[in-house]
């Protein structure tokens, strides 16, 4: 297309999602509250162990400036009681708790693999609101994190087409009695709708409005991440990534979705 034509296109095709935008949010749905995926994260997959995490709210005892104490499920006498105060746990830090919808619904675990690889593991689903998940920047940055780069990284998936997932790559730095110490870290994430999946958040709200202007009804998201550690340069973490989302992906799915994405 030529570039005296490209601004005209593009400025139309802009347009037309503001449009679909504008009615979406202001047409009565259907509510359909089956998600794409399962609350839920496996307790072991191939080369990945994991352990659910449940978090106290207590702000006298355990959660003092919103730093949340943390425990694994598997060493609890009581699942949902807090060993040190007695108080209800949560599948969500104080925080998050407090700043999403009450419908918003979170499962997080912690998988080591045989060389001590920890990667930290979320799915967060979405309730009736549209501010239930947003992009996960957002958090990242109010967390305290610097945004050092982004990138989309395909893994490859036995019986289907490539699964593209967004890539974070941050960093902070910790005070300590030593003096400061840098931290580096990725952040990777992937959507999943009802029967839809991207890792772009405009994507994301692209469908959105279209299901609710097109099909009259709206449906329930989530984002599921993968968190860990990584050195200050080069891309070594991007194996442990494609590792453990090919192993964890076909679990977290509902047959629905899984039928959709592997199109059986």
């Amino acid at each position: 297309m030529e570039k005296s034509l490209f601004k005209p296109f593009l400025t139309i095709v802009i347009l037309m999602g503001l449009a679909i935008i504008a009615v979406a949010f202001t047409t009565d749905v259907k509510f359909d509250f089956v998600p794409g995926v399962k609350m839920e994260l496996p307790e072991d997959v191939k080369g990945w162990h994991g352990n659910q995490l449940k978090f106290c709210h207590n702000p006298e005892l355990c959660a003092k400036d919103y730093k949340d104490a943390s425990f694994y499920v598997s060493e609890l006498e009581i699942p949902d009681i807090c060993p040190e105060c007695g108080d209800h746990l949560f599948n969500m830090a104080r925080a998050e708790k407090e700043q999403l919808p009450e419908d918003t619904e979170f499962v997080k675990s912690a998988f080591t693999n045989d060389v001590g690889t920890r990667l930290f593991t979320s799915i967060v689903l979405s309730g009736t609101a549209r501010d239930s998940i947003h992009r996960p920047q957002r958090c990242l940055k109010g967390q305290g994190n610097n945004m050092d780069g982004e990138y989309d990284l395909e893994v490859p998936l036995e019986g289907r087409d490539p699964l593209t997932v967004r890539v974070i790559q941050t960093s902070r730095t910790y005070r300590t009695a030593d003096g400061p110490v840098p931290y580096y870290s990725f952040y990777a994430y992937w959507f999943v709708g009802q029967d839809r999946e991207t890792a772009s958040h405009y994507s994301r709200m692209f469908w959105l409005a279209w299901d609710r202007v097109v099909r009259s009804k709206a449906n329930r998201w989530a984002y599921i991440a993968v968190q860990g550690q990584r050195e200050a340069e080069g891309t070594e973490y991007e194996a442990e990534i494609i590792d453990f989302v090919q192993q964890v992906y076909p679990h977290v799915l509902t047959d629905t979705m899984r039928a959709k994405a592997y199109g059986e």
